[in-house]
Parts: structure tokens; sequence; C-alpha cells
């Protein structure tokens, strides 16, 4: 099939930074957009399109990839044909002047990943947009940490830290990647900040970043995809991982928490920390690069590039009580067979 020309638009995160609303408000305003001349396609997949960063990966990129073992994919090549067969056939039908995809998984992308973005917008494409955010470094981190753990990690914040501190928060140099290597039209980059959002609204400050040109309070919005959970749920999950996986015989891949973070949402306390110390030694690694992204990226009006700190109340120990054990296993629905290897599993870690 023969495309029309059109616009390409690739939202690549960071993750951390609403990208799961957007993705929401994106695939539920769906046929709208279609009709405003802006195609969010289904093929790479019904929200985030993990399947169009997949895409771009190379071999060595995907099969260690966490969506890639979930998928049951063998053949590397043979997914690439099908996914990019598919994706240029809804793009065709739908003649439309505008392609917007969003995978927040892209943000690091290595330079053979960039690489393979910027051909396959030279091959299809008459132009490329990208569109980023980027959070302040401690918040993402510990919000990471979060993420991390509801799908599986067993690592104490303390530790995961030090394995994982300085990773892709050099935003500068993670944006001149994207810069140098994928040659965009325009690369809009916006803090993740209420305050610096267009009229208050992430939904308004993306479609202008985006360059859409619509009102998003026309638009559907959907529900509160804001699933935070306190420092005592945090450790409840790690514990849950850490059952699954040595009693179990899991895989960290394999293990799905949606159902339990759903539940433990509704908990209310203080978000797990680092001390104040060790965030102030971490955010002060950024601070050159964080005046660049503002002086090389942002406009005037949005430097710097974040306002002060969260105030968010925070603790900064990591320790769960085995008798609220009394109360979480039931709220979960755990089944009654697996209290006494989680209870083990409970008290050895809050021994240590």
């Amino acid at each position: 099939m023969e495309l029309a020309p059109f616009d390409l638009t690739v939202h690549i995160g960071s993750g951390k930074t609403g990208t799961t609303s957007l993705q929401a408000f994106l695939a539920d305003n769906r046929e709208e957009l279609v009709r405003r001349g802006w195609l969010y396609p289904r093929t790479p997949g019904p929200a985030r399109h993990v399947q169009f960063g997949m895409l771009m990966m190379p071999d060595n990129e995907l099969t260690q990839y966490r969506a890639w073992k979930r998928s049951g994919e063998t053949d590397p090549e043979a997914f690439r044909r099908r996914v990019r067969r598919r994706l240029l056939s809804e793009i065709g039908e739908a003649a439309v002047d505008n392609v917007l995809i969003s995978d927040e998984g892209m943000f690091s992308s290595s330079p053979r990943r960039i690489a393979q973005v910027r051909r396959f917008a030279d091959n299809r494409a008459r132009s490329l947009r990208l569109v980023a955010y980027v959070r302040r470094q401690e918040d993402h981190l510990l919000s990471r940490y979060q993420q991390v753990v509801k799908m599986g990690n067993t690592a104490r914040l303390t530790e995961w830290y030090a394995a994982n501190g300085g990773r892709m928060y050099d935003y500068h140099a993670v944006l001149r990647r994207w810069r140098d290597g994928a040659r965009a039209d325009a690369l809009v980059v916006r803090p993740f900040e209420r305050a610096k959002f267009h009229q208050g609204s992430l939904y308004q400050d993306f479609v202008d970043a985006a360059g859409m040109g619509i009102r998003a309070d026309q638009l559907v919005a959907p529900s509160d995809r804001n699933e935070s959970l306190c420092a005592e749920a945090v450790e409840l999950l790690r514990l849950i991982n850490l059952f699954r996986i040595e009693e179990q015989g899991a895989e960290p891949w394999q293990i799905t928490n949606a159902p339990l973070v759903r539940t433990l949402a509704m908990e209310s306390g203080p978000t797990l920390s680092l001390p104040r110390s060790d965030l102030d030694a971490f955010m002060a690694r950024w601070e050159e690069p964080n005046r660049r992204v503002a002086e090389e990226f942002l406009e005037e009006e949005d430097r710097p590039l974040f306002s002060s700190p969260s105030r968010k109340e925070r603790v900064d120990v990591q320790r769960l009580d085995p008798a609220r054990l009394d109360y979480y296993l039931p709220l979960l629905g755990l089944p009654e067979a697996e209290w006494a290897g989680i209870r083990r599993v409970a008290e050895r870690e809050a021994a240590a």
C-alpha cells in the first residue's frame, strides 16, 4: 500500500510523567482524534504503544525486554514484519495528516534504536516531532522504585538505588542523544510540574506540545490513573515478590501485581524515601545537566527546569511489622495457603 504523506509525532516519555493517563486520554478519544486529523493507532498497543518501541529495537535488546519475554514471540524479524505491515495498513486506511505514537519506554533508547526511529520516519513520514517530559529526579527515582516493585523486583530501596541511581537521570545527555540521533524537525521538552502545565492541565499541555491544535477540555478525560503507594504497601509488595520467587519459583518478569496494586493504592500513609542527605547529594549531581536542559530545550518562561522540591510526607525506614499481615492478607484476597509462606518471608526481612 502506498501511503499518503503524514506527519509523525512520537511521545518518548519519560516514564512516571503521567504517561498512563495521557495514553488513556488518547485511546479514549481515538475516534474523535481521527475526525480531527490525528491517528492514535491501535496496532502497536491499545493504549501504550509498546510494540512500536519494540519494533525499533535491535535483536540483542528486544530479546531481553520484559514485554518480549511475556509476549510468547520467538522470531524477532517475523514480529517486526507483522507489526510494521499492520501499522502501515492502519495508517493507510485512516488517511489522516498526523500519526501520534506514545511509548515511554523509548526515552532511554540506545543510539541504534534512535536510528531506527529516524529510518522509519525517513521511509514513511514527511516530518518527525518528538515530545518528552522530564520529572524532578528525586521524585522520579522514588516513583520508579515503586514501579519496579509492582513489576516483581525484590531489592530494598537502598540496594536498588545503589545499582540504578545514575541511570537515565542525566536528562541533558539523553535529550542530546535524541536530538543528534533522530534529527527531528522538532524536539519539544516539557517539565512534569503542574505549575508549568498549560492551563494547569497535563492533557492541554500535551496536546500543545504535540502541536495538535486541540482544546483538551473538549475531549473525554479518563479516570485518575495515579496508583502511588504508601511505604508500608510498597514493602508488602516486595515481600510478596520474594515469596513468589523463593517459594513458588516465579521469575520477576512473570509477576503481575496489578490487582494487588489497585487495592493497596487505597491505603494512606507516608511514601518511602531515601534519607534527605542522600537525596540532596543525588540532586546535586544533576544541577548542571538540568541547567543545560533548561537553556537548550525550554522556552524562557519555563526556566529553571524544576522548581522547589516535593513536600510529600516521606519516611526512610523500609520495614513492615509482620503483625500487619493480619490486616493485609485478607484485604488482598490472597489464598490462605500462601499466608504462612508470606509470613515467613516478612518475619525474616523484618529481623534483617
